[in-house]
């Protein structure tokens, strides 16, 4: 596996944890931390749409 591919699906498992995370931060009313929930919202799709390609392109990777 190459480098490049491990950052991805590492950094695709942690973005997750931080939306979540954040959401809840948002949820309780600490409205400030909006803006860090959108950008991290819109960076774990993206790493989410890169995952997906990545294991379409190459489907023997995850095995």
């Amino acid at each position: 596996m190459k480098m490049s591919t491990l950052l991805l699906h590492t950094f695709s498992m942690a973005f997750p944890i931080v939306v979540v995370v954040l959401g809840i931060m948002v949820i309780m009313g600490k409205s400030v931390f909006l803006p860090f929930f959108i950008v991290a919202l819109v960076v774990m799709i993206v790493l989410l749409v890169l995952l997906a390609r990545d294991k379409k392109k190459n489907p023997t990777d995850g095995k």
